[in-house]
C-alpha cells in the first residue's frame, strides 16, 4: 500500500503586517515541526488524526477539498499529523499541517502539481480558515526570512544557528487578530516600523530588537511585557501567548510547556 510522508518545520513569526490574503513580516524556522503521513483506506471514511486522535482539522479538510475540486475525487484516506508543538500557540502548525498534507497528497494521487502549486494550495487553505496569511510560504523555504512588500519575494537573511527556549502559555485564535480592523491598523503601523528597523541591519540581533519593538508597539505583547523586560533576548511568537529566546528564560510563572530547539535552515520536505 502506498504511503507518503512530509515534514514541515515550525516557522516562528516575530513581525508581521496584515495584507489582502497575504502578509509581510519576518521570522525563522526551527528544527521541531510537524510530520504528516497519508495513505489510502479500502473502506469506511476519511480520517484525520492529530497525535493519534481524530480531529476536526478544518485546514486539512480545506486542502482535501481543493485537491478534489482540481483533480476529482481523492478517495478514502487516513491522514496522520504528528507534532510535539502545541497547536494554536503561534508556531505555524496550521500552515505546517496544510503544507505537509499538500506535498504528501500530491505524491499519493500522482497529481503532478509543482512544489509552488502545492504551497499555493496550503497557503489558500490557511487563509480561508483564518489560521494564517503567509506561514506556508515561509515554512516552505525555511531559514531566516523577511519581506517588506507582498509584491516581493522573501529575502533570505544571514542564517545563524541558535539554541532556543520556547515557553508556551496560552493559545490565541489567529482569526481574532487578522480579521479585526482595529487590530489590523495597530499591527500594520507597528509591523511597518519594525520591518524598517530590521532592514537597516538585516541581522539576527536586529531581528530580536525589531520583534520586541513590534510586540510592544502592536499591543499584542501586553500579556508578556514584564517577562520581556526580565528577558532582554526574548520576544513573542505571532500569534500566540508564547515566548522564544536565544538565552535561557527566567520566567515569573510556569509555562504550560517549555521546548528546547534550534534555528533551522531547511524548509518543508517529502520524507
Amino acid at each position: 500500500m502506498a504511503v507518503f510522508s512530509a515534514f514541515c518545520p515550525s516557522y516562528v513569526t516575530g513581525i508581521f503586517t496584515i495584507e489582502e490574503n497575504d502578509a509581510c513580516g519576518a521570522g525563522f524556522a526551527i528544527d521541531s515541526g510537524l510530520k504528516t503521513t497519508v495513505s489510502r483506506l479500502k473502506e469506511g471514511r476519511t480520517k484525520i488524526l492529530i497525535n493519534g486522535s481524530e480531529a476536526a482539522a478544518p485546514v486539512s479538510k480545506s486542502v482535501l477539498r481543493r485537491y478534489a475540486e482540481m483533480r476529482g475525487s481523492v478517495g478514502l484516506l487516513e491522514i496522520m499529523h504528528e507534532t510535539q508543538i502545541p497547536i494554536g500557540y503561534g508556531m505555524g502548525m496550521s500552515a505546517a499541517g496544510a503544507l505537509t498534507l499538500s506535498l504528501a497528497l500530491n505524491e499519493l494521487l500522482g497529481a503532478g502539481f509543482s512544489r509552488s502549486e502545492c504551497v499555493k494550495i496550503a497557503h489558500d487553505a490557511d487563509v480561508e480558515c483564518g489560521t494564517g496569511l503567509s506561514g506556508a510560504d515561509a515554512a516552505a523555504i525555511g531559514g531566516f526570512l523577511a519581506r517588506k512588500s507582498v509584491s516581493e519575494k522573501p529575502a533570505c537573511l544571514p542564517f545563524e544557528e541558535h539554541e532556543l527556549e520556547v515557553a508556551f502559555f496560552s493559545p490565541i485564535r489567529t482569526s481574532s487578530i487578522i480579521r479585526d480592523d482595529g487590530w489590523k491598523k495597530k499591527v500594520n503601523e507597528a509591523g511597518n516600523a519594525a520591518l524598517g528597523t530590521l532592514f537597516k541591519r538585516k541581522s539576527w540581533d536586529a531581528f530580536i530588537n525589531a520583534s520586541r519593538q513590534f510586540a510592544s508597539g502592536s499591543g499584542l505583547g501586553l500579556w508578556c511585557g514584564g517577562e520581556m523586560q526580565s528577558n532582554p533576548r526574548a520576544s513573542m511568537a505571532m500569534v500566540g501567548q508564547t515566548l522564544w529566546s536565544d538565552a535561557p528564560l527566567k520566567l515569573s510563572c510556569r509555562p504550560l510547556k517549555l521546548l528546547k530547539a534550534k534555528t533551522a535552515k531547511v524548509g518543508a520536505m517529502l520524507l
